[in-house]
């Protein structure tokens, strides 16, 4: 092992604690997809964000090179320390989380796990809506590190519309705070909004307050049968225009999700008489006060089934029924990872361009192999298309995975021909590095480089995430 490193362990040991440094790899630091390999022999983990501050001077000082580790839920490698010659940092004993139910907001440490915040926050008669299927084991300073998205984007937002303050350590071992619980601060740089959605790469998030919002009383969800995504698109429109601050959640799953569900062995109870080409799932909050908006969204749907824009509407009527149409959408990523893709894409379109991006997209595929599944599903309220790409059958696999860098490319020359992002909510990381300095503006990218030099001259703060 590197001397450079055991003296930097040895000083942090004698410094902070001899619990705080060890000599063997995280174990949660994993690729879920199992395409990279944590290579750190060495994990910090510190107690407290002073501890952080400690850790990241003397890491600067002496050159040494830190990988922020949350959850390890990350799509994109960015946990993943890539050679021995760098150091794990994980934040998991700092997981403080308390509620404040005079003003509603959260105040939790960045190694809380989204689902005991979510938890926390339920047992006091609210939601704090940050949906995803990793929220079981997600840390909410990787949430706010990768700007997470999820199911409920449409009407609260990413993290960073969730989040009003911030505690951070930069580089130089300097605590940024701005942990105030203010709507409205307009003093200086907006410090909280650059560090979210920074991957790591210009700090290391300690802690946040984070908003939470009135618990939606029987929101109403609905799967609807449709033909085709340009149907989609149209009943998006008239749901949107109609109700579009009780919207919800509005997914778009294609028949291929459905299928492998069934052939992986998840047993779901999809309601309509058979399986549709697109299924759209959408959830409402019909209730304002003592208004119910119910016999105007039957209204809406009444007129979508007559201009035949859908071939069937199912609404539930009870939560039983909620939940099981919320397990079709929410067991397909696990179905995914049964069957294991050759690549998997997330990416975001404008809204009205996604049929014809489907499409076009469809037909490029083809154009490369014949023995290629497509299952695209997503957040088609917000643009946000999983777009992930199978072989026909196993024994095509082999010969497929040869031809996946050109399969990626192709999607990524389409998606910057419709004016999308190669990256709507997992982030860059390490596997999206070259495509970000390919498609993103070159005035940006400058932008970027500038401040990451500024803030991490020494480059310790997740190398190869984001920079070359």
């Amino acid at each position: 092992m590197d001397k450079k490193l055991v003296n930097f362990a040895a000083f942090l040991q004698k410094k902070i604690g001899p619990n705080v440094a060890s000599f063997k790899s995280l174990d949660r630091a994993i690729d879920p997809r199992d395409r990279l390999v944590n290579k750190s022999e060495i994990c910090i983990k510190p107690s407290s964000t002073k501890e952080v501050s400690i850790i990241l001077s003397e890491a600067n000082k002496k050159n040494v090179k830190l990988i922020p580790v949350g959850g390890s839920t990350g799509l994109v490698g960015g946990q993943i320390a890539d050679n021995s010659s760098q150091v794990s940092l994980s934040l998991e004993k700092m997981n403080g989380v308390s509620f404040s139910r005079e003003d509603g907001l959260v105040n939790a440490q960045a190694g809380a796990i989204l689902s005991d915040i979510k938890r926390i926050v339920l047992d006091a008669g609210r939601i704090f809506p940050l949906s995803i299927a990793s929220e079981g084991s997600c840390q909410i300073g990787g949430n706010l590190a990768t700007n997470a998205g999820g199911l409920n984007v449409i009407r609260y937002g990413n993290v960073r519309d969730l989040c009003i303050g911030i505690e951070a350590v930069l580089p130089s071992g300097l605590i940024v705070s701005s942990m105030k619980a203010l709507k409205k601060n307009n003093m200086g740089f907006d410090i909280k909004n650059l560090l979210i959605g920074s991957e790591g790469t210009l700090a290391v998030i300690t802690a946040a307050i984070l908003k939470t919002f009135p618990l939606p009383i029987d929101p109403l969800v609905t799967l609807i049968s449709v033909r085709d995504p340009i149907q989609a698109v149209e009943i998006f429109k008239r749901i949107s225009q109609n109700f579009g601050d009780r919207l919800i959640a509005f997914e778009l799953m294609k028949n291929t999700g459905i299928q492998f569900l069934k052939k992986t062995g998840y047993e779901v109870k999809y309601p309509f008489s058979k399986i549709a080409p697109w299924t759209v799932l959408m959830e409402l909050d019909i209730n304002i006060g003592k208004i119910n908006l119910r016999e105007e969204i039957d209204e809406i749907l009444a007129e979508v089934l007559e201009e035949k824009l859908a071939a069937e509407i199912v609404m539930s009527q009870n939560l039983e029924q909620k939940k099981e149409m919320w397990k079709i959408r929410e067991l397909i990523p696990l179905a995914n990872r049964d069957i294991g893709s050759l690549c998997s894409n997330d990416i975001s379109i404008p809204i009205g361009k996604i049929p014809e991006f489907i499409k076009e997209a469809d037909k490029g595929l083809l154009s490369i192999s014949d023995k290629i599944v497509v299952n695209c599903f997503g957040h088609i309220g917000d643009g946000n298309l999983h777009y992930n790409i199978f072989p026909l059958e196993g024994k095509f696999r082999t010969t497929l995975e040869r031809e996946r860098l050109k399969i990626f490319r192709f999607i990524n020359d389409l998606v910057s021909n419709f004016s999308g992002s190669i990256s709507a909510e997992h982030g860059i990381g390490r596997l999206k590095v070259d495509e970000l300095a390919k498609y993103e503006d070159q005035g940006k990218l400058g932008a970027m480089l500038a401040i990451k030099t500024a803030i991490d001259p020494r480059d310790i703060l997740n190398p190869g995430v984001i920079f070359n």
